[in-house]
């Protein structure tokens, strides 16, 4: 049994921050968390000095489309996997893009056979599909003649391909019988999740009675809130059953309806995502994306007409923008990108707490990681 010791800068719990703390682990669990004298070091085979910089738990992003040119799902995923540990993220969920459906088919199967023989870096904890049962009112940078209402059928044969690795669906409830397939969905531990919606107030209410928990980058592709219908909007930020997802890269969102969604919501219930497109990690410039010319600014990634397509953001650095533009404490920004997240999941990751993953990050004072340990084992170490 291997065990290792982290010691050597402030450690983040959920209860507190030991500002000269320690994390003990053995094998892939963390086995003890504390003020770091308080740790025998007779059987440590491997002791690791933080030197001064914070120690937090794996980051945890529900939606990923890609990264350095490679789509999240599909024959591109082994290089995201590898390549998110030198940013902080230690597992993940894959998120497709709306596409005819054979190359979506092919693109899902194609994801699904990689998962059995994973590379090492960042865990795949399941895939998420993000459309094509999107409102055609609300379709963000997709191509509106290629979405449609949600069926059992049509996810059901996603499932199917996708070797029961579905974990979570974003869809219009408001279009055609979607609302009616969300108790399905439950059943099978998949997360139901409004997103790119048109839906009013009183639909989103009936699909949280139903069983759905979840909003896909609240704000964005959903209809807004008035004071006399509070619309998609205002059923998220009412309802307490539902976790909101929050692109906080400071392009999506601005830090004023940031502060407001973590207000009504509460630390516990907004859920930072990156939306990373497949442009995120490159140069700035122009590329070529699934039949989409992206353009990347270096601050986003937008369609030639202006609209945001994805961020180009990592949730590592939308803790930078979280702190320094909202006013949040690190502590409860880093959260909200992996206790939250983690607790969805229904996974024991995203926190440094005995029994959990030893998912731990040191984390640069430029939000960079200086090492990555996924399982108790070291995946990245900056040089």
């Amino acid at each position: 049994m291997t065990t290792k010791l982290i010691t050597g800068g402030p450690v983040y719990t959920p209860a507190q921050v030991h500002q000269d703390g320690a994390v003990l682990i053995k094998d892939s669990t963390i086995r003890a968390v504390g003020p770091a004298g308080a740790f025998p070091t007779t059987d440590v085979a491997v002791t690791i000095d933080a030197g001064g910089r914070r120690i937090i738990p794996g980051l945890i992003d529900l939606h990923l489309h890609g990264f350095e040119g490679h789509d999240a799902v599909g024959p591109g995923l082994p290089e995201v996997i590898k390549a998110l540990p030198a940013h902080g993220i230690t597992a993940f969920l894959p998120t497709s893009y709306v596409a005819p459906r054979p190359l979506l088919r092919e693109a899902i199967q194609t994801t699904a056979d990689i998962l059995h023989e994973s590379p090492p870096g960042a865990q795949v904890l399941g895939i998420h599909i993000e459309g094509p049962w999107f409102s055609p009112a609300k379709t963000g940078m997709a191509n509106a003649e290629l979405v449609y209402p949600l069926t059992q059928a049509d996810v059901e044969e996603f499932h199917k391909l996708a070797n029961g690795a579905i974990r979570m669906v974003t869809f219009a409830p408001e279009q055609g019988d979607a609302i009616e397939v969300i108790p399905w969905l439950v059943e099978r531990g998949i997360i139901p999740a409004a997103g790119h919606t048109d839906a009013d107030y009183d639909t989103i209410h009936r699909a949280v009675a139903l069983g759905l928990n979840h909003a896909t980058h609240t704000y964005n592709a959903m209809r807004g809130l008035h004071h006399r219908e509070p619309g998609a909007l205002g059923a998220v930020l009412d309802h307490d059953e539902i976790i909101a997802q929050l692109i906080a890269d400071g392009q999506h969102v601005h830090a004023a309806a940031m502060r407001l969604l973590i207000r009504a919501k509460g630390i516990e219930r907004v859920c930072v995502v990156s939306d990373a497109a497949p442009v995120a990690g490159l140069p700035p410039g122009e590329y070529q994306w699934q039949g989409y010319k992206l353009f990347n600014d270096g601050e986003t990634s937008r369609l030639a007409d202006g609209t945001l397509a994805g961020s180009v953001m990592l949730i590592n650095q939308m803790l930078r923008v979280l702190v320094e533009k909202t006013g949040l404490a690190f502590a409860d920004a880093l959260r909200m990108a992996t206790r939250v997240p983690a607790r969805l999941l229904g996974v024991r990751k995203g926190q440094l707490t005995p029994g959990y993953d030893a998912d731990v990050v040191i984390l640069g004072e430029d939000y960079q990681p200086l090492q990555t340990i996924i399982g108790g084992e070291t995946v990245y170490r900056a040089l």
